[in-house]
């Protein structure tokens, strides 16, 4: 990220977003609302027999960084098994406003930088904190 928020990929990922779609109420696997802003993202994830997450849908009523998060974590989640997405989720916390995104992140380098608008790292978070509730749901714990 530079100097400037919303980068041309960013703005991409928000007018296209991976892994949008319907998700009615009271079918979300996991859901999350940014009190501050007001955006709002419920998900629902598709599981293969071999325990490996086929699809990840989600529907988003929210800003340009919310949405490009949600469709690059429905990219990047694709495929992985819980532990997984959790070792994932962990390492875009640890990032995120914090010591940036490598190289092997790929398009998740747009949020480097986000510590310049602190109330946009909430927005960022949002699809993950939807993804760790889910997440909690299958494995019948706590996120």
């Amino acid at each position: 990220m530079s100097e400037q928020l919303y980068q041309r990929i960013m703005l991409e990922h928000a007018r296209n977003p991976h892994g949008a779609g319907k998700v009615p109420r009271g079918t979300e696997d996991g859901e999350a609302l940014n009190s501050a802003c007001g955006d709002d993202i419920r998900i629902a994830l598709q599981w293969g027999a071999d325990g490996r997450l086929e699809k990840m849908t989600h529907e988003l009523q929210g800003c340009a960084v919310s949405k490009a998060s949600a469709s690059l974590a429905s990219q990047k989640l694709a495929g992985l098994t819980t532990a997984e997405i959790r070792e994932v989720a962990a390492g875009f916390h640890a990032r995120l406003g914090q010591t940036g995104f490598e190289k092997e992140w790929g398009d998740f380098q747009m949020f480097n930088g986000i510590e310049k608008f602190p109330a946009r790292i909430h927005c960022a978070r949002l699809v993950w904190q939807a993804v760790a509730q889910a997440l909690a749901k299958r494995e019948g714990g706590a996120p």
